[in-house]
């Protein structure tokens, strides 16, 4: 029997990975970095030249803080930003009867020439310039006349700019981000070879530029020449359903060295929200699912993978970001015990893990924008301790509010009220409060140094297209991006063991549906803005976090496999039912393929699978012997028909390998091991809709998902089957950690594979608490992947339960307070398969008995026989499983807890005990009717009773 110990198993193994060439890193200690920084903000004293105005054409300047960088053959000086360059032409045509003018262009003076320096023999093609003889210094001062091409005429035009040295424009430079312009007649547009996110090096100080990339699962390919020489990986969310921090951490290192090797030093991600809406188009994006427990266990995973590349983190949306719709306006009320129990505890995970950066949010808190929100930022920085600094999500900055606590402004054009202008300008930071502007540069140089990337960056951009076009994915990448996609599939449901497939079962196989052979999207190259750039497909969900290159279709994947084991395929690749009801009669089995997808910007109309997928479901399963339906999805979705079906499986847009990922699982090369991270609601009124008012009351608080009495769950949250069956040994045993350790219990369970095929479990762990936690149901606090274990084979769990998990948020205090009393641990296959509960005590007189809180009793699927009870991964421990099973666990294991914890019934506590039920069931009775009235009206699910009773701070 082996033993694994749930929370210390990414410790043992999570060690600092070494990078490319075998040399491993460590970030530096922050107060070492910090020390640099200040430093370096000291050396900080070269004034820039400043240059503002411009026409709409010639925008890319406008606004910037240009650098010396030496002196031409002339000895004036010249000076760069961002790609253009500023310089004295004695003559640019080389001719001696051509005036001397300063010049502005898209690229450096030839320093070997004396005149004509950009080599072309022509004035003409020069963007702007202005005629002067001075060659100390360019035409300083307010309104001096300069003559640009603003249109496609090619006729110059007379256009005013200003001039003049900023004393301290390296720090500000720092602030703002560059790479962007906005065409005469389109949206705002990056430059080629440019990173998503960039800011101007300054050399001289070796402080290198910041070249940020989209996104938090692939090098998101900006140009259609960068597509396919990267990954594409699997989503977030597909992550999240593997449950496992060491796949999430061995992913994640591979993504850090794809990103170092194409030149960037920072990832836009990860995205880290709990979801609210499960039409929120983005969900596909967030690898906390549902549920904050989960979450914060794989963001750190996810940092720390990033980070040992010596790549920045860029941990995102700050904050209360739960739907797309009205996301630059919409404004969110959180109360305070919901922030911290529910939404804030992926941050403050990735926090805890060292992230370097954070990204604030499109949307109002407290009616004041996210990036400009003091109070929410100095949650961020004072409460939860982080060190790194804050930018902007895209467009989202709305003043210079620096002085909140935003320290720099992305990506540096359009938020101003002309489409060139920006918040984080260089004169409006000079106007802002200097102490504010400092600590800003600081945060920014500290994260630098921090990460090394001020002496392991690659490029500069503009010459960085080399590092775009490398090509960065391998076959070990590849497959371990078809490892991780199979890893994350979900068995939902196996009647009569219909799967896996082999050929001494099956002779004949139909593979149905238009998604199992349909293409990955490209938007050729279109950036932010630009077509329907927020097409999401089957494989990768739209917007800034998509991916697209050569993908395996469910059609190639099942049906090379299934050819190398001598199975026939029929194939009718359409949603058209009458063609695959043919196909279906035809065959043994009947696979279905269905999708749907989302993508940033918008949210899903509803919950339902494309193209009229339910109706070909329905036909198909009517014609076939035995049907099984292969789901792909970018989150929640429902299933009219999954009574109806034999075999359900879903993965959460898999990427690239998805087709080979379906084949490992189906035909059984590999035990599918995922678990749900989210709730599959049994209808579209089973989970929170999308909200078209501006304010947005999170008025449920934490009764979501598996939390909440009011919906119905067709598969339950953290629900997953695989190809044989475990058994969980009574009673639990529990332990109180010594004094001197940082746990305060341990809860040990053995698990017994009583099927005939080695695999893994994921043992997860709910926890009841007290009521003065005032939490509505048992909630997540430890899971753990095995190790495969054999048939009749044991493995011995450990959870470790910090104080943390035994305390709540004290809106009042505005503290944590561990919880008195006893606590009940749920130990079992997901929020609704508990196998086995336990009594702990926390410091004070605890009954002997005390009736455990069913974790998810809504879920339908744990009581409808024709859905997953009966499914051959659970029938042989379902008498285990059995809620009703828990209060006798509970109760015969209390010669665990310490002698001075127990109490002795007595007639005067059962009468007080049924007067708390009766008062109980009257409570649950109004909070039933209260919650179908906030259904029938739309609105999300109003504060349960055991809510009520508690102060969840301001509303």
């Amino acid at each position: 029997m082996r033993l694994h110990i749930g929370r210390s198993l990414l410790s043992a193994v999570a060690l600092v990975a070494a990078v490319p060439g075998g040399v491993a890193f460590e970030p530096l200690p922050w107060d070492e970095a910090y020390a640099k920084a200040e430093e370096t903000l000291g050396r900080m004293t070269e004034p820039l030249l400043l240059v503002k105005g411009a026409c709409r054409r010639q925008s890319f300047w406008d606004g910037g803080l240009f650098q010396q960088h030496g002196t031409t053959q002339s000895g004036a000086p010249y000076f760069g930003f961002a790609g253009y360059f500023l310089y004295f032409d004695p003559h640019c045509d080389g001719n001696a009867e051509t005036p001397p003018r300063w010049v502005l262009a898209a690229g450096p003076p030839s320093l070997n020439r004396s005149n004509d320096l950009d080599n072309d023999g022509s004035c003409s093609t020069l963007e702007a310039h202005a005629a002067s003889d001075n060659t100390s210094s360019p035409p300083m001062g307010t309104e001096q006349e300069w003559q640009m091409l603003c249109d496609d005429s090619g006729n110059f035009s007379s256009v005013n700019l200003t001039l003049q040295m900023v004393p301290e424009g390296e720090k500000l430079s720092l602030l703002r981000g560059v790479g962007w312009w906005h065409p005469e007649n389109g949206w705002y547009t990056l430059k080629k070879w440019w990173y998503v996110g960039n800011t101007v090096a300054i050399p001289r100080l070796n402080v290198p530029s910041l070249n940020m990339q989209d996104a938090a699962a692939g090098f998101r390919p900006t140009w259609a020449e960068v597509s396919g020489s990267e990954t594409v990986w699997p989503s977030l969310l597909s992550m999240a359903a593997t449950w496992d921090p060491v796949v999430v951490r061995e992913f994640a290192e591979a993504l850090g060295r794809e990103f170092k090797q194409k030149g960037a030093n920072a990832i836009l991600g990860p995205s880290v929200n709990v979801h609210r809406v499960a039409r929120n188009g983005r969900n596909f994006e967030y690898l906390s699912g549902e549920d904050p427990f989960l979450g914060s266990q794989l963001v750190k995973a996810y940092v720390q993978g990033i980070q040992s590349q010596g790549v920045i983190a860029v941990m995102k949306h700050w904050v209360f970001n739960q739907q797309e719709t009205n996301r630059g306006s919409e404004n969110s009320i959180v109360d305070d015990k919901t922030a911290w129990e529910l939404y804030y505890p992926p941050f403050q995970a990735a926090v805890d893990a060292g992230v370097s950066a954070a990204m604030c949010s499109y949307n109002k808190v407290d009616g004041i924008y996210s990036c400009s929100n003091g109070k929410q930022l100095q949650i961020l920085r004072e409460k939860m301790g982080f060190k790194g600094f804050v930018q902007s999500d895209w467009w989202a900055t709305h003043s210079t509010s620096v002085h909140a606590g935003l320290d720099q402004e992305m990506p540096g054009i359009g938020s101003g009220r002309f489409q060139h202008e920006a918040f984080f300008s260089a004169d409006r930071l000079e106007a802002a409060d200097q102490e504010a502007v400092d600590e800003a540069a600081k945060r920014i140089l500290a994260a630098i140094y921090r990460m090394n990337i001020s002496d392991d960056t690659q490029c500069t951009p503009p010459h960085c297209k080399d590092w775009f076009l490398k090509n960065v994915s391998t076959p070990a990448h590849v497959s371990l991006a078809r490892s991780a996609a199979a890893k994350s599939v979900v068995l939902l449901q196996n009647e009569h063991a219909v799967l896996p497939l082999t050929a001494s079962r099956v002779s004949t196989i139909a593979i149905i549906g238009a998604a199992a052979n349909a293409s990955s999207f490209d938007p050729n190259g279109q950036g932010q803005g630009y077509g329907d750039w927020a097409t999401g497909d089957y494989y990768s969900g739209g917007g800034s976090g998509h991916m697209q290159g050569a993908v395996v279709t469910p059609l190639d994947g099942l049906a090379q496999r299934a050819q190398e084991l001598g199975i026939n395929v029929i194939v009718s690749a359409t949603n058209d039912a009458t063609a695959g009801a043919a196909a279906a009669r035809s065959a043994d089995i009947a696979i279905v393929v269905a999708g749907t997808t989302s993508g940033e910007s918008r949210d899903r109309p509803d919950l339902h699978l494309d193209q009229g997928a339910d109706n070909l479901i329905e036909a198909v399963q009517e014609a076939a012997v035995r049907t099984v339906v292969l789901v792909q999805a970018p989150g929640a979705v429902v299933m009219p028909w999954r009574s109806s079906v034999d075999g359900i499986l879903i993965m959460f847009l898999g990427g690239q390998e998805t087709g080979n990922a379906w084949s490992d699982i189906v035909f059984g090369d590999q035990v599918p091991t995922g678990r749900l991270p989210i709730m599959l609601p049994e209808t579209e009124g089973d989970s929170i809709p999308v909200e078209t008012e501006e304010m947005i009351t999170y008025s449920e608080g934490m009764n979501t998902s598996y939390r909440s009495d009011g919906f119905r769950a067709a598969y339950p949250f953290g629900h997953g089957l695989t190809y044989t069956t475990f058994e969980y040994s009574s009673p639990i045993n529990v332990s109180m950690c010594g004094q001197t350790e940082a746990c305060k219990f341990r809860v040990h369970v053995n698990v017994k594979n009583t099927g005939n095929r080695t695999a893994p479990t994921i043992v997860q762990l709910y926890l009841q608490s007290p009521a003065e936690a005032c939490h509505p149901k048992p909630l997540l606090k430890g899971f753990q992947k095995t190790a495969d274990v054999e048939p009749n084979a044991t493995e011995e769990v450990a959870f470790e339960l910090m104080e943390r998990d035994l305390s709540y948020y004290d809106a009042v205090g505005a503290r944590w307070v561990m919880a008195n009393g006893t606590f009940v641990a749920h130990v079992g296959e997901s929020s609704a398969d508990i196998r086995q509960a336990e009594n702990l005590c926390v410091d004070g007189d605890c009954p002997s008995e005390v009736t455990p809180t069913s974790v998810a009793d809504n879920s339908s699927a744990s009581n409808t026989s024709s859905t997953v009870s009966n499914s051959s991964a659970m029938s042989n421990s379902s008498a285990a499983g059995n809620a009703s099973a828990m209060s006798n666990a509970s109760a015969a294991s209390h010669h665990e807890q310490p002698e001075a914890h127990r109490t002795t019934s007595t007639s005067l506590d059962i009468a007080l005990l049924a007067l708390i039920l009766l008062l109980t069931l009257g409570a649950l009775a109004l909070a039933v009717v209260l919650v179908q009235r906030r259904r029938r009206s739309g609105k999300s699910p109003g504060i349960s009773s055991g809510q009520a009773a508690c102060s969840n701070g301001h509303v």
